[in-house]
């Protein structure tokens, strides 16, 4: 049965990338394909790029893959005012700064959607992709739906809003079955977007656990998974990489950051 692990969203956190894979590696997965932004917010860019181009390289272009890819065209001074205390911005910049010459160009040619058996992959959607629009209820979804069920395959796996969520054609006969927690099977000839959480930057409520999915092409079922990691590790490593504090705040608690801030980081 062909599996499939997608991962988004890694935004250069790798001990959550790191934590993911070693539980990739228990599963049947056949092949491992990111969602696009591989680099931003974190501390460790280079080293994310590298994990992924050594899995195959299976990958998409995502919103802050394509800032780094044209900041480093057009150099720092392009920066906004006040970038140091932006998280994007900031996040850019490193990247920019830590990224070699070919890890760069690897990241500037990457496709905006990739093929998988049964689904496609893209980061934000298949509508204004240009704009990088969220997919974040189904009434956003709608457009990137409309497209989908007039091309195949109809299922569709996006990025970016850092959920796990499943958007069905609510106009079809069709339904998503809800197998059992946290597994889901999208039946043949429906119209349907899957958001596929974030490694390195969950936006969960009140939980910090790396997102991602495992797509069984064969049984068309979706499996949301989470995986536990050293978020206070990550949050360390991004203050003393002097990234702004809001990027370490999205991995703990508001009051753990404040404290590796006040306490200082080894």
């Amino acid at each position: 049965m062909p599996q499939y692990a997608l991962l988004s969203d890694l935004h250069a956190n790798l001990h959550a990338l790191e934590a993911v894979l070693d539980e990739v590696a228990t599963t049947d997965a056949k092949a491992i394909v990111f969602g696009g932004d591989l680099v931003g917010y974190g501390a460790f860019p280079k080293e994310c790029v590298d994990l992924a181009c050594a899995l195959g390289g299976h990958a998409v272009m995502g919103n802050h893959d394509h800032y780094v890819t044209n900041l480093n065209k057009v150099g720092n001074s392009e920066l906004p005012d006040g970038w140091e205390e932006n998280p994007v911005w900031a996040g850019i910049e490193i990247a920019v700064r830590q990224l070699s010459d070919d890890q760069l160009e690897w990241l500037g040619k990457l496709p905006w959607t990739h093929h998988l058996e049964g689904a496609l992959l893209a980061h934000a959607s298949l509508h204004d992709v240009n704009d990088w629009p969220y997919l974040r209820n189904g009434e956003e979804a709608i457009p990137t739906i409309d497209i989908l069920r007039e091309r195949l395959p109809h299922l569709g796996f996006f990025g970016h809003t850092h959920r796990l969520k499943i958007f069905p054609d609510l106009g079809s006969d069709l339904v998503v079955g809800h197998i059992e927690e946290d597994s889901f099977h999208i039946p043949e000839g429906l119209a349907c977007a899957v958001t596929m959480g974030s490694v390195g930057q969950p936006r969960e409520v009140d939980d910090h656990r790396a997102t991602w999915i495992l797509w069984d092409s064969d049984q068309r079922l979706v499996h949301f998974r989470r995986t536990e990691y050293d978020c206070s590790a990550a949050a360390k490593a991004i203050l003393k990489a002097k990234l702004p504090f809001h990027s370490a705040m999205r991995l703990v608690s508001e009051e753990q950051a404040t404290r590796f801030l006040v306490e200082g980081v080894e």
